[in-house]
This record gives structure tokens, sequence and C-alpha cells, in this order.
């Protein structure tokens, strides 16, 4: 399981540095931002599926080499809730910047999480 974890940070970072990509042009454009609101969800989606993997993981006794790993854990599932909340009732082009920035916090976070072990 632990190199599974491993793989999904991995697909993690791509998806965020995609998905950063796409809501950085959605905005920049002023479209496609119906197509931002379901990568949102889409993103949080994997973020979920990453942190029951490692959820599996620690209770099957598997622990990161680093305590921090479970608070940026914590953190990085929080992000994208937290800039949706923030930014629901924002004109489209303010939300989909809003998804940039927090698609580029979730990729440092991930960044870090990897690093963490």
């Amino acid at each position: 399981m632990q190199p599974l974890h491993a793989l999904l940070g991995s697909i993690v970072m791509a998806v965020a540095a995609l998905f950063v990509v796409g809501a950085g042009v959605a905005t920049w454009l002023d479209r496609g931002h119906d197509l931002v609101r379901r990568a949102v969800l889409a993103m949080g989606a994997i973020l979920v599926i990453q942190v029951l993997a490692g959820v599996v993981l620690y209770l099957g006794g598997t622990r990161p080499a680093e305590g921090l790993h479970l608070l940026y854990g914590v953190v990085i599932v929080a992000v994208l809730p937290f800039a949706s909340s923030f930014a629901s009732e924002a004109p489209p082009r303010s939300y989909s910047g809003a998804a940039a920035i927090a698609g580029m916090l979730i990729l440092l976070l991930a960044w870090r999480l990897l690093s963490t072990g």
C-alpha cells in the first residue's frame, strides 16, 4: 500500500499542476469557469482518495517519517473547501482565480508531503 500512496502523491502533484494551469487560463481569458468548478470537485476527490490511502496505512501501523506529514495532510484537504467557500459568491473570474491560488497551495503542500515521507 505504501508504494500506492507514493504513486498517488505523484499523481496529485501532476493533477494539481494541470489544475493550476487550467484555472489560471480560465481566469486570464475569463472563460471556462464552469469547467473550473467541475475541476475543483475532481481535484477534491483525488485528494480524498489519497488521504484515505494514507489513513489506511496509518491504521495499519505505517507511520510517516515526520509527524508534520499528518498536519500537511489535513491542511491539503482543507484548502479547496476553504477557497470554494471564500469565493462562493464571487464573480466567476474571481472564483477561478481563487481556485488557481488554491491549486498552487495544493501543489506546494503535495511537494512538501512527498518530501516528508
